[in-house]
């Protein structure tokens, strides 16, 4: 996508679309992006407390889970005020338990998660960090700590299907391939390559490794 901001509202449009009479849950120190795009796509939201140290309060997340009008809970890897890492794993069994979707707004510090088998992250850290992949979707924004100076996002969901609720009829756009094409799975269709060519370029100048 052209921004960890498209691609959350990807995220949000798809969770709308599974839920579409269910709110979006996320912590009060989340990113405002997902309030904006939450009202922009007409979802209703539920603002979960932190605790003192700014991650998300999975008591209070529990209480909201109660009465069944969540359909999505949002954890955040790397909040943007104070760079914390939302106790993930307990998010994850709470969303488990209760039959909710898990996204994983990793847009600031998603990247992070290439240290998770590191001593550098304290062990809390890293067991958060680990449990991104029990989400059903993350967000990655390389624009951030992926090196990358161009605007650049990208969302990822675990199950594939998703992609049948972008299905739609356009051939004078697809006509020249029998191949899915990246326009039929995503909101924003055309754009340019660019950016996806220039984190390819950093990547292989500057690989992601755990030792920097």
């Amino acid at each position: 996508t052209t921004s960890g901001t498209i691609a959350n509202i990807e995220a949000l449009w798809v969770a709308r679309r599974l839920h579409p009479e269910k709110s979006v849950a996320f912590s009060a120190d989340a990113h405002y992006t997902h309030a904006r795009m939450c009202e922009v796509l007409g979802i209703a939201t539920r603002k979960v407390p932190t605790e003192a140290s700014g991650r998300m309060d999975v008591s209070a997340l529990k209480r909201a889970l109660r009465d069944g009008n969540v359909g999505t809970v949002v954890a955040t890897a790397g909040t943007t005020g104070q760079g914390m890492v939302d106790p993930i794993a307990d998010i994850a069994a709470a969303c488990q338990e209760a039959g909710v979707r898990l996204h994983v707004d990793g847009a600031y510090g998603g990247f992070y998660a290439i240290l998770k088998d590191s001593d550098v992250l304290g062990v809390e850290t890293r067991r958060n960090l680990k449990a991104i992949s029990l989400a059903d979707s993350v967000v990655v924004d390389p624009h951030k700590h992926g090196l990358q100076p161009y605007g650049c996002g990208a969302v990822l969901f675990a199950n594939p299907a998703v992609g049948k609720l972008y299905k739609h009829d356009s051939p004078y756009t697809y006509f020249t391939s029998d191949k899915l094409h990246l326009g039929e799975i995503s909101l924003e269709c055309s754009r340019a390559g660019a950016a996806a060519g220039a984190l390819w370029m950093t990547l292989k100048l500057l690989p992601l490794t755990p030792d920097g």
